[in-house]
């Protein structure tokens, strides 16, 4: 077995290395295309220095102005993107930053929540010993039962109340003459129809005995919504009495441990969520980020494409063409040293092509392993399978399993799939006597307490976040 917090620190730790080398796969597409603009600036030099050699009457002059307007184009544009670039990188890199930190937090915050819920739970025993032998918690008891059971009878009336208003109420209804007289309000202060569409009313209300049968309908819809109330106000006051019962028990608890330790699991508890939350909206933030940066990886954004035109304008122009062909034809030393290094220069570009359309292509697997993480962390922290009391029976989800997905080679939907049917929650001690039904332990411990809620141990509900994997396209039956 493995408890849950383990669990989430494997998920997180395996996010954070995602996350790394995708920022080291950015930074060298990011220097290739550097290197690609330097090297077809170098080559512009080697063709200026070659029309020095080839071109006369003042022709490499007017050239190597040409060349010089277009290289201080793409100057600009590259230097432009650089800025745009060195934008970005710093506020991912402070991203990254703020997320290790918050799950730095949280996985402190969640130690301190388990050490303190351990501490609690390990006098849970001695907690209903103490309160089976107290008076004044027996009295409670009975005071809660009491309040339970006029609670259920309450809402039992009001259950078939609700059940005599539907049956009984049919035949009302059916009448559509009456319905018509009602909802208009006839025979009460809100009818405010006069002239002919009142002495028309009267004598539909005559002709169905509207004023004898107004009485018992009104009855019949009233008495179902008064008892509904009433239940209500029998629930509020049971739960109140159980509440005390939850209070009392925190004291005995608190008076044996010598301090409050429920409330410090509520405390990080509170504490967690919050963190939750930030981490989430960073995440978010991030995605949205990696969507702004796409472009500049691919080479598709303004600035490179504009710089890109201009440096290849002068490369592929013919008079370069034809300074190319001369120097092959009647080649001097001179032209023989610029020519080989022309050919290295563009030797050197077409290899670093290749290797840019590589590193894009798993810069975009990294993204859909690094999305795939992120969601799975997210619906785990939702699920609150984190919690004091959450483990798993397989072992390999912090291991092999978890390695896997970082890799891509298990998808989403099969990790999320054996999460849950490994997963187990561990039972508290205690429970006879003290916290009846969870009422005033901490969420994470399957308890409530007034004001509060159940974060859906084994004494609560479910668990709801509104999330799903649906923009990674994985269902495993459990939706969020």
């Amino acid at each position: 077995m493995i408890s849950g917090r383990q669990t989430l620190g494997s998920i997180e730790r395996s996010l954070a290395e995602v996350r790394q080398e995708e920022a080291e796969r950015k930074a060298r597409v990011e220097q290739a295309m550097r290197d690609i603009n330097e090297l077809r600036s170098a080559e512009l030099d080697a063709y200026r220095e070659l029309a020095r050699f080839r071109l006369r009457g003042g022709g490499d002059g007017m050239f190597g102005r040409r060349i010089d307007s277009d290289e201080a184009q793409a100057k600009a544009r590259l230097e432009q993107r650089e800025l745009a670039l060195s934008a970005l990188r710093s506020q991912r890199n402070a991203l990254n930053s703020d997320m290790a930190a918050l799950v730095d937090k949280r996985r402190r915050l969640a130690r301190e929540r388990d050490a303190a819920g351990d501490r609690l739970d390990a006098i849970l025993d001695q907690v209903d010993d103490r309160l089976a032998q107290d008076p004044a918690y027996r009295a409670q008891q009975e005071a809660a039962e009491a309040a339970r059971a006029t609670a259920e009878a309450a809402q039992a009336k009001a259950t078939q109340a609700a059940a005599d208003r539907q049956e009984k109420g049919a035949a009302y209804e059916a009448d559509r003459l009456f319905i018509y007289l009602w909802q208009r309000g006839f025979g009460t202060p809100d009818y405010r129809s006069t002239g002919l569409i009142r002495m028309l009313d009267r004598w539909v209300a005559r002709l169905v005995r509207f004023d004898d049968a107004r009485p018992n309908y009104a009855m019949l819809c009233e008495i179902p919504e008064r008892l509904k109330a009433y239940a209500a106000d029998r629930e509020a006051e049971a739960v109140a009495e159980e509440a005390k019962l939850g209070a009392m028990s925190r004291s005995a608890a608190a008076e044996l441990a010598g301090e409050d330790l429920a409330a410090a699991v509520e405390r990080a508890e509170q504490e967690l969520a919050a963190t939750a939350a930030e981490l989430e909206a960073l995440e978010t933030e991030q995605a949205e980020l990696a969507t702004r940066e796409q472009p500049f990886i691919a080479g598709e954004d303004a600035d490179f494409r504009a710089a890109e035109e201009a440096l290849l304008r002068s490369l592929r122009s013919e008079e370069l063409s034809t300074l190319w062909q001369e120097a092959l034809a009647t080649p001097s030393p001179k032209d023989e040293a610029i020519v080989r290094r022309l050919r290295d220069l563009d030797k050197r570009i077409g290899a670093i092509g290749p290797q840019i359309e590589a590193d894009q292509a798993e810069l975009r697997d990294i993204g859909r392993r690094r999305e795939e993480l992120v969601k799975v962390a997210q619906r785990f922290r939702k699920k609150h399978y984190d919690n004091w009391d959450s483990s798993f029976e397989n072992n390999d989800l912090a291991g092999v399993l978890i390695d896997e997905l970082a890799k891509g080679v298990l998808s989403g939907a099969d990790y999320w799939a054996r999460t849950e049917k490994s997963h187990r929650r561990r039972r508290r001690r205690g429970g006879a006597i003290g916290f009846p039904g969870g009422v005033g332990l901490p969420g994470s411990m399957g308890g409530t307490f007034p004001g509060g809620g159940s974060d859906g141990g084994f004494g609560g509900g479910g668990f709801d976040s509104g999330d799903s994997f649906g923009g990674g396209g994985f269902e495993t039956g459990d939706r969020f």
